[in-house]
Parts: C-alpha cells; structure tokens; sequence
C-alpha cells in the first residue's frame, strides 16, 4: 500500500512507536505512567517504542487519548504545528492492517485533528460469520474509489456501491465491507477519532 518509512541510516522503522518514544521522553512521562493513562500494558508500550510490535489502528487511539493528544502527533513522523491546512503526497500516510481492510491514515498533520480521513482497501471477499461486526462511536462517510464495494449493516439489506458512489451513516449500527468483483475494493473513509475503539481492529 506505500513504501517502509525509513531513517537517515536507511532502516524501517515503526513510525508510532518512534514517535511515542520522542513524545514520552520529551513529556518526562514514565512507561508505567503512560500505562496507566491509557489502559495499555507497560510491556506493549515498551516493546512498541523498541520496535517489537506494533499497534492497530484503535490502539493508536486509545494512546493518543489516555495522553490527551490529537492521534495525528503518533501517526505523523514530524512535530505537529499549529496551522490550516494538511497535506498527505501519494502513498506517504501511515499504514494499518486489520484482518480485513488496511487503512492509510491521511493528513493527520494538523493540531488537534479530531476528524479521521483514511483510504482503505478491503480485502474481504465474503461475510465472516467468525468476525464481529465493525462498530464504533460517530458517524462514517464512505466514497468508493476503485472496485465494487458491498455494505453489510445491522437490520438491513446489502448495499452495492461502484466507483464514484457515497455512503453516510450511522457508524454504531454495527456493518461490514466487502469487496465484490475481481479486485479489491479502495475506499475514501472519514469519521470521527473521538473514542475510536474498533473491535475488528484488535483480533490477531
């Protein structure tokens, strides 16, 4: 979905957890404090700033809000500036991976973005009966940009959308995307990170 981020030394690097890294030491904050703040074990945190795991997309949230910052200061690689206007350059935003979509987090480099813009790809291709149903606070605007997408919500009938087609609803009501057709379905999603909490997002 986009190139590694890599240092000066060319070597990838976990973006967030270099980040959290920056951010904690500047703050003086101590892991167990971080910890409790934010509900995510001593043991994650310090593996995730060493660069031994990473973090779904709902986790990076629920650590940007234990430590009452916009989620853009872990998901952007630079220090977030006050200003009016975010860029995002083809395939340069930070990447998630799900069991079923990826998401790319685009112009998060903004002081306290509370709204979510992600391109996605949907790489499911059937109903899972295994996995829950996507469900989280807000409401979800979706524009379809590439493939045929097919909206599964809660209490109603599919919903097929194709290239150029839109979608605003209710993100509580529990739903699912899939793709249909030959590839996989690129989606424009935007939403609001306030309590984003996903639980598709934390299944291994």
């Amino acid at each position: 979905m986009k190139a590694p981020v890599k240092n000066q030394n060319n070597e990838v690097i976990n973006l967030v957890g270099f980040r959290f890294r920056e951010i904690r030491k500047e703050n003086g904050w101590t892991l167990s404090e971080v910890s409790k703040r934010t509900g995510i074990s001593k043991g994650t945190l310090s593996k995730l700033e060493n660069g031994k795991t990473q973090l779904n997309f709902s986790s990076v949230n629920k650590l940007a809000t234990g430590l009452q910052l916009p989620v853009s200061d872990l998901t952007n690689p630079h220090s977030i500036v006050s200003g009016k206007r975010a860029v995002t350059r083809a395939l340069s935003g930070t990447v998630f991976e799900s069991v079923d979509m990826d998401y790319e987090v685009l112009c998060s480099d903004i002081d306290n973005a509370q709204q979510g813009f992600i391109r996605a790809v949907v790489k499911a291709k059937a109903v899972d009966s295994n996995l829950p149903w996507h469900r989280h606070k807000g409401q979800e605007f979706v524009h379809v940009l590439r493939g045929v997408l097919e909206l599964h919500c809660e209490q109603q009938p599919p919903l097929t959308l194709n290239v150029g087609d839109s979608v605003f609803f209710d993100a509580s009501v529990g739903h699912r995307y899939i793709s249909k057709g030959q590839i996989n379905a690129e989606i424009l999603i935007t939403m609001s990170l306030n309590g984003y909490e996903n639980v598709v997002d934390s299944l291994p």
